[in-house]
């Protein structure tokens, strides 16, 4: 899940770097193909987000007057899921070395 989340973010990165309107289609496809990446690591949302994404670059390859608004929205919005699936990472993870480190002070107070 960890990486699925890193590769969200760096291909967010790679749209806002070369620029909305270079090379749309295949950063549309390399979206369409990571939300189903998502989606079976359980990140539904981010699978919709990346989809809807996608789906609007696609749209945008087509279009003579490109309106930058909804589709800076929309990133806008996958960065904060993923700060937040970040968060939720990092809050699940403290929560596992705490129970480990209990666990281990309760076996280790058996022992004594």
């Amino acid at each position: 899940m960890n990486q699925c989340i890193s590769e969200m973010e760096a291909a967010l990165a790679d749209l806002l770097q070369t620029g909305l309107d270079t090379g749309a289609g295949s950063s549309a496809a390399e979206l369409a193909r990571l939300a189903e990446r998502c989606e079976a690591c359980g990140l539904h949302t981010g699978s919709a987000l990346l989809a809807r994404l996608s789906g609007l670059l696609e749209e945008r390859a087509h279009t003579l007057h490109k309106q930058d608004g909804p589709l800076l929205e929309l990133v806008f919005q996958t960065e904060h899921y993923i700060a937040l699936c970040r968060e939720r990472w990092q809050e699940t993870e403290i929560l596992r070395g705490w129970q480990e480190r209990q666990e281990q002070d309760t076996e280790g107070g058996d022992c004594a």
